[in-house]
């Protein structure tokens, strides 16, 4: 979006853009803005951003009270009036504003009246949200192919949309409020993905809010990006997973390359009440096949989503929701809370259902009828647990078998528990070291008078590419481990069998203890790492 204003606007103004992360302190934004000597200033607002955005426009009006501020994105929207009472900002536009910010700041320029559809201002409300004419869109030249960005694409995720606007009637989501889908042109959308190919771009995550939803539309796009493959790229889409037929699943199966797409998967619920009450569309059988059809090939990374404090979903429907969900197998599932966004059919809804959500933005849900604070506090701690052991990737051998194991068809469970046995011995959620998370884990499961010894250590021997400095439990100490790498350096023979060097066992190689005087090496070589067995006698230790 961010782009698309600078180049439909900047051969009619002298305008320019900046992005900032969230981690950056404001006060230094707002100086670097006020060095600039602008006029204006227009800020892209969403419920992650909103409240550094209020405290930047407060900041800048302090700095320079004649500078005009304008704000868009969608936390701003849908109650504009909202902000113009209650932030220091002069106008908003509400929508697409690719055209609008010209026309406002041509009025600005020419000091005119702002009569303009989907801008509104401290003394007039436009009821308007507008939507940009993408075939007039295309005359401008392209956002994704900006002289400025080509040194810093290989840095980037690079947003790509291939159309507007979504089919489905979600009460919590704004798009919901968007009706229609408008598509770019198949020559426009080509021309670019192979500029974006062809640079050292590596990731790149498609905005369509249903991709799959145009059969025609979705096949041109993988076509292409099957045909113009290129090693460490990969692209993500949101995929409605009941549209996939078996013709398209097994063409994905046959012809993606591994680790080229990421498909990402709203489930959200898997109760029908639930689902019915916020108009969401969905036959979980059909999901579910589908998800496990794409599992069973193997190619694509898949991402499922599930939104806890949804209405008519209590904690224990919910806990069956996750373990349906979880039992798809996917590489991530990720558990979100509901968000009263403003603008939403469910927002405005909201008492029907006694939901007591924050005030402030992202508008957590805190409570409703069916599910109190306690519990939902209770589904967020298991859902640390989760990010933390599961989709981070870290832990997967171990992980793997425990779902498999002693925690099947238990998945909540598993991260519940762990989730309270954090709280329990109140060990923290940040500030900790890789080991750290090895340790805790390993304590939680001996708590439950289980054995991971062997996976942890393969796990976290995993998330090295060199040998690792430390250990996550000090089984042998330092002085030992040197003493024993260097006899085994010694042994010719052994190094002759396996193709290694003295040099190698005693720089980039890790040793434990195993059972009855054996040691399990792991030798971290140039493309590889591997394990070998070592039988250690008294003869070597001389």
């Amino acid at each position: 979006g961010l782009r698309w204003l600078y180049v439909v606007n900047k051969g009619r103004f002298d305008i320019s853009f900046r992005e900032y992360t969230l981690r950056e302190d404001v006060k230094t934004i707002s100086g670097e803005i006020i060095e600039t000597g602008c006029d204006v200033v227009g800020i892209s607002v969403s419920i992650w951003n909103a409240e550094k955005s209020r405290l930047l426009s407060l900041l800048l009006k302090k700095q320079n009270p004649k500078i005009i501020i304008i704000a868009g994105g969608p936390e701003v929207s849908y109650e504009p009036g909202y902000f113009l009472k209650n932030w220091e900002i002069d106008y908003v536009v509400s929508g697409e504003g690719e055209f609008v910010l010209g026309e406002l700041l041509d009025a600005l320029k020419n000091e005119k009246e702002v009569e303009i559809a989907g801008v509104s201002s401290k003394t007039k409300i436009s009821k308007i949200t507008v939507k940009a004419d993408i075939e007039k869109l295309l005359s401008y030249p392209s956002p994704y192919q900006l002289e400025e960005d080509r040194k810093e694409m290989k840095n980037r995720l690079i947003y790509f949309e291939t159309s507007r606007g979504c089919p489905y009637r979600c009460q919590y989501c704004l798009s919901s409020l968007e009706k229609g889908v408008r598509y770019f042109p198949q020559e426009y959308i080509a021309e670019n993905l192979k500029y974006i190919i062809e640079s050292d771009v590596r990731q790149v995550k498609f905005l369509d809010r249903t991709f799959n939803l145009n059969k025609r539309h979705t096949a041109f796009v993988f076509n292409f990006l099957l045909k113009n493959y290129r090693p460490n790229l990969s692209f993500q889409f949101e995929i409605y997973a009941d549209l996939l037929n078996e013709a398209m699943i097994d063409f994905l199966n046959d012809n993606v390359p591994e680790n080229y797409f990421r498909f990402e998967i709203g489930v959200q619920s898997t109760h029908e009440p639930t689902n019915i009450s916020v108009m969401r569309k969905q036959d979980f059988p059909i999901l579910a096949h589908n998800i496990r059809r794409l599992m069973d090939g193997g190619k694509i990374d898949l991402h499922l989503d599930l939104i806890a404090g949804l209405p008519h979903e209590n904690y224990e429907r919910f806990v069956k929701s996750f373990n349906d969900v979880f039992g798809l197998g996917a590489k991530e599932v990720q558990l979100g809370f509901l968000k009263l966004l403003r603008g939403t059919a469910l927002r405005k809804r909201a008492s029907a259902f006694g939901y007591v959500y924050d005030e402030k933005p992202p508008y957590e849900v805190i409570s409703n009828n069916n599910i109190s604070k306690l519990e939902l506090d209770r589904i967020r701690d298991a859902e640390r647990a989760l990010e933390k052991f599961w989709n981070s990737g870290r832990f997967t051998r171990t992980m793997n078998r425990l779902v498999s194991g002693e925690y099947k068809e238990r998945y909540f469970e598993l991260f519940d528990e762990i989730g309270q046995f954090y709280n329990t011995r109140k060990l923290p959620h940040s500030a900790y070291q890789l080991e750290d998370l090895f340790r805790y884990l390993n304590q939680f499961l001996q708590s439950k008078n289980i054995d991971a010894s062997a996976t942890l250590r393969d796990d976290y021997y995993s998330n090295f590419t060199i040998r690792p400095t430390g250990y996550w439990t000090d089984r042998i100490d330092k002085k030992s481990r040197r003493k024993l790498l260097h006899a085994i350096a010694q042994n010719e023979e052994f190094l002759q069998e396996n193709g290694l060097t003295g040099r190698v066992i005693e720089k980039q190689t890790a040793i434990d203890r195993l059972e009855n005087g054996k040691y399990l090496l792991t030798v971290y070589l140039e493309n590889e790492r591997k394990q070998l067995e070592y039988q250690m006698d008294k003869m070597d230790l001389k």
